[in-house]
């Protein structure tokens, strides 16, 4: 009796809820985002099979193809791995199962045939650029979300589609399939040129051809050999450096547009093959801070704001 009792009283104080509403995931979630070197950067908590949780930072690339993991951070999940392949001392290895991830109380949707291990690796950021990541959360991922990158807020958002109610006037935003890249457009010259979308790089980048082409127009433009600036946190081989004075994005103005670039072909072949349409370069970090910029994936629509 004593019992019975007990457990009515215990049912008084804490009502019974279903399991399924207890678990049930939000339809949106706002954490901090931290900008270093003109990257985005998010804390996401991964749970391995046997339970065990580990929060780690994840640079946000939405010009990235796969879910990578350090092998220090795949090691500390118990996770187990395939053999690896690669070259130029990127070796990646695909996982035997995948671990869940989440962004605060939101579960990602993480495709196990794309989450790969980078053997070998502490840090997934360049060696010659600031910050740290043990893990980076590619476009394939983002595109089953409504994203905002809120730079003047630092903050980062990620909704179920329908949810947000999204702020300014859309522009066109293309997104490739599969891999979820998004492209947009600049206007430089009076000519309006494609872009990837590039939260991943810290320094907007351009063919050679293209950047030549504005250097000869324009002789009076700041230019100088190799990376100056922001520009050296790239990584990877960049050829000259272009301070653009004007341009414009999705009818803002962009004043005093650092450009660096690489070698013709890059974009104009190896890169557009994977866009919806042709690009030219990638609008990146030093760009993209300026701005709100919110992705709104399920219509391929983009919203910029200072």
């Amino acid at each position: 009796m004593y019992g019975i009792v007990l457990a009515i009283s215990a049912l008084a104080l804490f009502p019974w809820t279903p399991a399924a509403a207890q678990a049930a995931p939000p339809d949106s979630v706002t954490v901090p985002m931290h900008v270093v070197g003109n990257r985005a950067y998010v804390d996401l908590t991964l749970r391995a099979a046997d339970g065990s949780e580990r929060t780690a930072r994840f640079w946000i690339d939405t010009g990235g193809g796969g879910f990578l993991l350090s092998e220090k951070l795949a090691s500390d999940l118990g996770l187990e791995w395939g053999k690896p392949a690669g070259s130029q001392g990127r070796k990646l290895a695909r996982v035997r199962e995948a671990p869940e991830a989440s962004l605060g109380d939101l579960p990602l949707q993480l495709d196990e045939d794309r989450v790969f291990v980078m053997v070998g690796a502490e840090n997934l950021v360049p060696e010659a650029a600031p910050g740290h990541a043990d893990g980076l959360l590619p476009g394939h991922v983002l595109r089953h979300y409504h994203v905002v990158f809120d730079y003047p807020g630092g903050t980062f958002t990620l909704a179920r589609p329908g949810v947000l109610h999204p702020k300014g006037e859309p522009s066109p935003m293309p997104v490739s399939d599969p891999l979820g890249f998004p492209r947009t457009e600049v206007r430089v010259d009076g000519q309006t040129y494609g872009f990837l979308l590039d939260t991943g790089a810290s320094f907007t980048i351009v063919s050679e051809a293209i950047l030549k082409r504005w250097g000869g127009a324009h002789p009076d433009w700041p230019r100088q050999e190799g990376a100056a600036g922001d520009a050296s946190t790239l990584g990877g081989r960049t050829l000259e450096t272009v301070t653009v004075p004007s341009a414009r994005w999705d009818g803002q103005a962009i004043e005093a547009m650092g450009v660096t670039s690489q070698p013709e072909g890059v974009f104009e072949h190896r890169m557009s093959r994977m866009m919806t349409s042709p690009i030219i370069g990638a609008l990146g970090g030093n760009v993209l801070k300026r701005f709100r910029v919110e992705l709104d994936y399920a219509n391929q629509r983009l919203y910029l704001s200072r």
